[in-house]
């Protein structure tokens, strides 16, 4: 019940607010050239990303990040900055030290889970 509040109202806001801020819920994600997952990767975007509302749909968000133009899943974003795990253990997260190399694996990552309920029987 909770996904569709939240994918009617990230419809409303495309048809209403255009230019409005979002940001990006998850640890690591990439900005797509297309609305697929298999696009190429304009730009890889860390957690409480805001990004600038363009057009959504039910899977994927048109978003402007800096200068980029393109997608993300609509699943990945939300209307409020989330507290995060570099906000929550910052002198953990600096002491891995992660590179540009490592933020767009993890990137890559994240754009594969399958976000859903499991078909399998029990």
């Amino acid at each position: 019940m909770k996904i569709l509040i939240f994918l009617f109202s990230i419809y409303c806001t495309s048809v209403f607010s255009k230019g409005r801020i979002l940001y990006f819920q998850k640890d690591f994600g990439h900005v797509h050239k297309n609305s697929t997952q298999y696009s190429a990767a304009l730009t890889t975007i860390s957690c409480s990303h805001p990004v600038e509302l363009l057009k959504a749909d039910k899977k994927w968000t048109k978003v402007k990040v800096g200068p980029y133009h393109g997608y993300i899943k609509t699943a990945f974003l939300g209307a409020k900055r989330k507290k995060c795990f570099q906000d929550k253990y910052p002198r953990f997260f600096e002491a891995m030290e992660l590179d540009v190399n490592d933020y767009y694996y993890w990137g890559q990552l994240y754009g594969q889970y399958i976000i859903g309920k499991s078909k399998v029987k029990k």
